[in-house]
């Protein structure tokens, strides 16, 4: 169950990335680099305010999910995000009074908002129930309908708050597989001790989610208002690219192997559920050492395939730099930042996300001026490296993410070999060509099967020598 969970998952989010990735490298060409940083900016104040207010019941109803009470938990958990939807959409028209925000960038946002509650929310709950088909066919059909409806609009208007819209719609529609496959839950009876349940695991997500959401947003708003949103729609579509990179194969492993490891824990502690955390830890090494390897490698390369002329020069200024915070993002929100749904108390990932938050604006606050996305992009690193810290240390009462430190030390090192070995190629040729390019990715490819055939990663040399003996 788990290679088919993780594979099901990997699968259905690498064609969501490969089609995320087509949308970028369209909008970035249908539109110029104010329009798109414009889109940023507004969907940015989206995400804030999405943090805010609808992220919390969602993550509580994971923690705290109970077959016996599904039905009673689930109809609470719609209840609770009806009345957060309602709260954001105050809190929209209130920054529309004070002149934040345009009126119209307002109710985008609040739709825009509403969109992404509905989806994750059911996307959510299937996953908690291991509805692993329904949610893979959820993530690919909202890229699908992100590239449609996206380019339909830039090429019919060309404003950013009508690509804000499309999105919202795509994420509305693209929910109907998991509300199908939850369906007989929706019909559950709320139920006012399981909001107080929720509620009382939950609250410390509010403030987490709100300090998380703006400190990833943060830079983007400093760099809109200081720098520019010609310089941000750069920043902003690599940045988007190299997190949804990482983002497919982190969130592959939550999804899958997280959640499997979670009902193991439920049934026999942390100790039944620490296999299955350790190979995910293997996994996400073999993810961010070679993903972090390819980037650095072929940043040119992707950069070209991905973005418009006027986007490149700045993005690939900033790349090394983009790479690692992506890396860190990963391990920290798929990996060790999981450990609330194996402790009481969910306290550590607001302790995270207000380092988060602290650090990337009083950086970006000093960097930007002078530095301007370079800056930015070193708040976020440092900010994002400090933040995996304080999950690693673990909460007061000791529970950690396991880590098989030797073998993420050999991954670790394996891939530094093949860096090495590419760069020497890149040294010994007087250009890069077809054929340096192919041998390259031929030397990348080898240290990954190795390390996954080494740890029987996802089952797939388990399943061969079987195989073979058969």
């Amino acid at each position: 169950m788990i290679a088919r969970h993780t594979l099901t998952y990997v699968g259905s989010r690498g064609v969501g990335a490969a089609l995320n990735m087509a949308s970028l490298a369209v909008f970035t060409r249908l539109a110029p680099a104010e329009a798109y940083g414009g889109y940023l900016l507004i969907l940015s104040w989206a995400l804030v305010l999405y943090g805010a207010t609808c992220q919390w019941p969602k993550f509580s109803f994971f923690a705290l999910y109970d077959e016996a009470r599904a039905a009673s938990q689930v109809g609470t958990v719609m209840r609770l995000l009806g009345a957060m939807i309602g709260l954001a959409g105050l809190l929209a028209a209130f920054g529309a009074w004070l002149g934040i925000v345009e009126a119209g960038a307002a109710a985008a946002i609040v739709v825009a908002v509403l969109g992404m509650m509905v989806f994750e929310g059911a996307c959510e709950i299937a996953r908690t129930r291991l509805e692993v088909g329904a949610v893979a066919a959820a993530i690919v059909l909202r890229a699908v309908l992100v590239l449609g409806l996206g380019s339909g609009v830039l090429l019919w208007t060309g404003h950013a708050v009508d690509l804000l819209m499309a999105t919202a719609i795509a994420n509305l529609l693209a929910a109907l597989p998991p509300l199908r496959a939850i369906g007989p839950l929706l019909r559950g009876r709320g139920s006012w001790s399981e909001a107080r349940r929720l509620l009382d695991y939950g609250w410390p997500l509010v403030l987490s989610f709100a300090a998380a959401a703006l400190a990833q947003t943060i830079d983007r708003l400093i760099i809109g208002q200081s720098v520019g949103v010609s310089e941000l729609g750069a920043y902003g579509a690599f940045s988007d690219f190299l997190r949804q990179s990482f983002v497919v194969f982190g969130d592959s492993i939550a999804l899958a192997l997280v959640s499997i490891a979670k009902r193991e824990a439920r049934e026999g502690g942390m100790d039944a559920a620490r296999p299955v955390l350790e190979d995910a830890a293997r996994l996400m090494a073999v993810i961010a050492a070679f993903g972090g390897v390819f980037f650095l490698a072929f940043d040119d390369l992707v950069v070209v395939v991905l973005l418009g002329p006027d986007y490149r020069t700045a993005a690939l200024g900033v790349a090394p730099l983009l790479i690692a915070a992506s890396v860190f993002l990963m391990l920290r929100s798929y990996y060790f930042g999981q450990v609330i749904y194996f402790s009481a108390s969910s306290r550590l990932d607001a302790i995270a996300s207000v380092t988060l938050l602290v650090t990337i604006t009083g950086l970006s606050a000093v960097l930007i001026p002078p530095y301007g996305i370079a800056g930015a992009a070193t708040a976020v690193v440092l900010g994002q490296a400090l933040a995996c810290l304080v999950f690693i240390a673990g909460d007061r009462t000791g529970i950690r993410m396991p880590v098989p430190w030797r073998d993420v030390a050999v991954i670790g090192a394996t891939a530094l070999a093949c860096r090495l070995a590419i760069a020497s190629i890149e040294a010994a040729s007087a250009g890069r060509t077809t054929a340096t390019v192919i041998l390259e990715l031929v030397i990348l490819l080898t240290g990954v099967a190795a390390m996954a055939w080494r740890y029987d990663i996802l089952g797939v040399a388990g399943l061969v020598r079987r195989w073979r003996a058969a």
